[in-house]
């Protein structure tokens, strides 16, 4: 399935919106886009442009991580093609989490000959929920028409047109001959869900977002930093008091190893322990980093995973239910007096729009399994009567804190 951006591209791809007269012998940019979820959309697109005669085509990653070699942000856009310039630039995503827009719109400007022709999409505001897509929650900048013509100052508005539902907003510029410059000053936050000024100070709730940790994470590209999931923040809030303990940190799920390097870095003293299905997950292991392959749906190698005594417990695993379940039910127990048990992805329980049926695969959700533990532990009555009462009243008394945040349940034993 394509992203909604990349979706409403294709549609007018088929609208016949990119000309081959526009196209044939000219350098072009795609900048953004997926290159590991769903269709791959970016070099498709870029296949495309290739068939319709582009002389050139090339590609510049956003943050993705599944890539470590991929940008942060349109603000990289420099750095990715040095001194080259381009007749056609698409930009696939980037407008909603680049901070410093103005100097991303600057670069993307500048990165193209004057003459050439800049095709942007973006979300809107009428689109500010994980309805459609989970990380599009955590994006900072909505546009209207209007807020793109300002901020794409140096070019002359060609064409614009929009989704059905107005969730998407696309826009043709012609670059100038003048000097690339923004006119515009304020855009809707999503935060905030209100205009704010761009040169300003972004909103930063209670969390930091410019916290070691995420810094950390978006080194190491990790989904749980600001680009993505946006966890780090939170997670420091709870685990900053750990940092220079020679704890043991056990985290269920490793992906490409990302968030391990991260915890390595963060935590300089702990040992760190990641568990994984797949075959050739121990590529990962490093100093400090230890990695046990092993199937986190069997009983008898999560009860194994006790003898590891873990201070830090993260389940950031296969986010089905009866999986997320084991693991809360057999390792919770073996934390220590002070210990965290974070599980993360609970939109599994909570978005059926975007997740399938086989994830919930038990008679209670993760998400009401915490809440009911959460009542327990509000309570301190162990009175639960479901399907899962004995677990549920064992961890709710055992708690000291059960704390919910955005896609994510933060566990702290008494």
């Amino acid at each position: 399935m394509l992203f909604m951006e990349e979706a409403f591209v294709e549609y007018l791809w088929k609208q016949g919106i990119f000309k081959e007269k526009d196209i044939m012998g000219k350098n072009c940019l795609v900048v953004g886009g997926s290159y590991i979820v769903g269709e791959n959309y970016a070099p498709t697109l870029r296949s495309h442009l290739l068939r319709m005669g582009a002389l050139r085509c090339d590609n510049i990653m956003l943050f993705d991580p599944h890539f470590r070699e991929s940008f942060c942000d349109l603000t990289d856009t420099k750095e990715a093609i040095g001194s080259l310039c381009y007749d056609v630039i698409i930009v696939l995503s980037g407008m909603e989490k680049t901070r410093n827009i103005r100097e991303g719109v600057y670069q993307l400007q500048e990165a193209c000959r004057v003459g050439g022709k800049i095709f942007v999409v973006a979300r809107t505001p009428k689109d500010i929920s994980a309805r459609q897509e989970i990380n599009a929650y955590e994006d900072l900048w909505r546009y209207d028409v209007q807020d793109l013509s300002s901020l794409f100052g140096g070019c002359s508005l060609e064409m614009t047109t929009s989704s059905d539902d107005g969730e998407i907003v696309a826009a043709v510029f012609t670059r100038g001959v003048g000097a690339a410059e923004s006119r515009c000053r304020a855009l809707f936050c999503t935060r905030t869900q209100k205009r704010a000024d761009i040169d300003g100070e972004l909103p930063r709730g209670y969390f930091d977002e410019a916290s070691d940790l995420d810094v950390i994470g978006i080194k190491h590209h990790t989904d749980k930093c600001s680009m993505i999931h946006n966890y780090l923040g939170k997670y420091e809030f709870f685990l900053q008091c750990f940092r220079n303990q020679p704890i043991r940190l056990l985290e269920l799920g490793i992906f490409q190893g990302a968030s391990l390097r991260m915890w390595q870095e963060y935590f300089p003293h702990a040992e760190i322990f990641g568990v994984d299905i797949r075959e050739g997950c121990s590529q990962y292991e490093d100093e400090r980093i230890h990695v046990i392959q092993t199937d986190l749906s069997n009983v008898d190698a999560v009860i194994r995973l006790k003898d590891i005594r873990p201070q830090i417990i993260i389940d950031d695993a296969s986010h089905i239910v009866s999986h997320q379940l084991l693991a809360l039910f057999t390792l919770f127990d073996v934390l220590p007096s002070g210990g965290v048990y974070i599980l993360e992805d609970l939109e599994t329980s909570l978005n059926p729009e975007q997740f399938e049926d086989a994830y919930r695969d038990c008679p209670l959700d993760a998400y009401e399994v915490c809440s009911r533990i959460a009542r327990i532990t509000a309570r301190k009555v162990p009175d639960d009567n479901s399907i899962y009462a004995e677990h549920i009243n064992r961890i709710g008394m055992q708690a000291e804190l059960v704390s919910v945040m955005k896609g994510s349940v933060v566990f702290i034993k008494r």
